[in-house]
């Protein structure tokens, strides 16, 4: 948010990588800005602001912000407009990896990787379930797609991170797929 008017929400969190979602309440006398940190979608969220709205009921804004006004927040549905909104973005990228996972009629290594890069970018951006996504992209049952997640992990592709749901691409996806980063002698600090 590099907006003047929107720049003290980013100072609020310290830089902190999340997103913030922008409601009204109060009869449109109030804006609510809730912050949900990145990769915690669906969940509550870490900061809370209440600015008067420009233009607002003088007099509504003069009382402050009652216990009436507090009344009216619901972090769990700012929670759910923040996940509708992942979802559509995801919904809506043109992403690469896709065509591969939707043209494949089975689990091939390309395959494998595909689906183990898709599945650590899908939770990594906080949708609440990665895999039923993948299975509209796929086009595959839910069961099959598990089925081909767990072979994406004993073949090397997909690794467990904690307890976390999802899981990390590993180099061996990536080097398949041509998507490793490659590290030059300047970058390793040898010359």
């Amino acid at each position: 948010m590099a907006d003047d008017d929107t720049q003290w929400l980013t100072d609020a969190v310290d830089g902190a990588e999340g997103e913030w979602t922008r409601g009204t309440i109060s009869h449109g006398n109030f804006d609510l800005w809730c912050f949900f940190r990145a990769g915690s979608a669906g969940t509550a969220p870490t900061h809370m602001f209440i600015r008067p709205v420009a233009g607002g009921d003088a007099a509504a804004q003069s009382r402050g912000i009652t216990t009436t006004v507090l009344r009216e927040i619901n972090p769990a549905q700012e929670a759910h407009y923040l996940q509708q909104a992942l979802e559509h973005l995801a919904g809506q990228e043109d992403n690469p990896l896709d065509a591969v996972l939707s043209s494949s009629k089975k689990p091939t290594d390309e395959y494998l990787a595909a689906l183990s890069l898709r599945y650590e970018q899908l939770a990594e951006s906080g949708i609440r379930s990665p895999v039923q996504r993948l299975v509209e992209i796929t086009g595959k049952s839910l069961g099959t797609v598990k089925s081909h997640i767990q072979s994406a992990r004993k073949k090397g592709y997909l690794e467990a991170v904690g307890t976390k749901a999802g899981g990390q691409a590993t180099d061996a996806a990536h080097l398949l797929l041509g998507t490793a980063v490659k590290i030059t002698e300047d970058d390793e600090g040898t010359t």
